[in-house]
């Protein structure tokens, strides 16, 4: 149910010419010789990025709550990601 994806016909046309020109990258890229290229874990330099963790105050319920939308009591109140045809 999950992959039933709710496209109009321009989103199935547009969503469909991405996905059709990153699988004509992802093509181009299985062409390239990497015989000579040794494997490496990442690209960059990057050593240990990750800080210290520091224990700080608790945020709170109502100040977290202060800058959302909609709240009920000490939750964030949210809108239905996707209707289910089967819940109507």
């Amino acid at each position: 149910m999950l992959a039933r994806l709710g496209l109009d016909e321009g989103e199935r046309e547009r969503f469909g010419a991405q996905l059709e020109a990153i699988l004509d990258h992802i093509s181009k890229l299985q062409q390239v010789d990497t015989s000579d290229v040794s494997e490496m874990a990442q690209v960059g330099e990057l050593v240990n990025v990750m800080r210290d963790d520091v224990r700080e105050p608790c945020l709170g319920a109502e100040r977290a709550l202060s800058n959302a939308p909609a709240g009920h009591g000490r939750h964030f109140v949210v809108g239905a990601i996707q209707e289910n045809e089967l819940d109507g």
